[in-house]
């Protein structure tokens, strides 16, 4: 079910340490929801304005470390939240995410043992949050809002970023699967989806900024998807399993389980920095060929 007052309601945030989680705490204490970030680490403005909301009167704003892959500290999270809070969140944000340019990735072979940590962070992350979620809510008898962050790769094929892209699907196909948990337990299971962002997330990773050129390419501004957040929870229309697109500055659309007509806006568009971006695919193909150039013929 929403929460059409969010005041006075609890939230517990995995990511906020930065980027668009941290965006939307802010403005859900603004709206008189206390917080739990978790998060590895603060980014330097969540540590200012974390000091800032411990001298005034305000709700109260908490930070635990927690390494999402870690499903221990996962549950954790939820006890601590119950010792600092009392009970159980209305409100639970699976925030925490990366970008396959500023994580080991498919083309570039550095990730250790038997997983992808990209599948680890933006999948099963958020799929293990929200099981956990469900059964504290059912367990206090309690309602609330899951919601997630997807994005619009999760329609767009794209060979630079295919593990990006591929967890990103699977999260949009699992926020489906959970669409019949508002009319069974009143837990509404949501996503925002947009385009490219202006966050940290590409800004303070230079790999991250070889495939996109933030003087060229339109990136929507944290206040935009936030107010599409902060509408998934609160307003009725946006029902459990919805996945809401974001593509440009008032343009947001209902992504549709069949005959969709693709993401939409200017945040949607290809990048300037496109044709480099396959050339690194092409680099990688090189080196597996022994320094050959790849050919199409078979």
């Amino acid at each position: 079910m929403a929460l059409p007052l969010l005041e006075n309601k609890r939230a517990l945030i995995t990511g906020g340490g930065s980027g668009l989680s941290l965006a939307l705490a802010k403005v859900l204490r603004a709206r008189n929801v206390s917080i739990l970030i978790c998060d590895l680490s603060l980014h330097k403005e969540a540590t200012t304005w974390l000091e800032e909301t411990q001298n005034d009167s305000g709700p109260l704003v908490s930070f635990l470390r927690v390494d999402v892959t870690d499903w221990k500290q996962l549950e954790a999270a939820f006890q601590n939240f119950d010792d600092r809070f009392g009970g159980v969140p209305e409100i639970v944000v699976a925030g925490a995410g990366v970008y396959e340019a500023s994580c080991p990735g498919f083309w570039d072979n550095k990730d250790q043992g038997s997983h992808y940590k990209l599948f680890d962070i933006n999948l099963v992350h958020p799929i293990k949050l929200t099981r956990i979620a469900i059964r504290r809510m059912q367990r206090a008898h309690s309602r609330g809002v899951i919601l997630h962050i997807s994005s619009i790769v999760a329609q767009k094929p794209n060979v630079v970023l295919p593990l990006y892209a591929a967890s990103k699907a699977g999260l949009s196909q699992f926020i489906r699967c959970m669409a019949p948990l508002e009319d069974m337990c009143a837990i509404r299971v949501v996503a925002v989806a947009p385009g490219i962002v202006d966050t940290p997330l590409f800004r303070d990773h230079p790999e991250a900024m070889k495939h996109i050129d933030m003087n060229k390419d339109f990136a929507l501004p944290p206040s935009e998807v936030v107010k599409a957040m902060v509408a998934l929870l609160t307003e009725e229309k946006y029902v459990g399993g919805t996945i809401l697109e974001i593509g440009d500055i008032g343009q947001w659309r209902q992504v549709q389980i069949l005959g969709d007509i693709g993401p939409q806006g200017r945040s949607t568009l290809p990048r300037s920095k496109a044709k480099s971006a396959v050339d690194l695919v092409k680099k990688a193909l090189k080196a597996d060929a022994g320094g050959r150039v790849p050919t199409s013929s078979l």
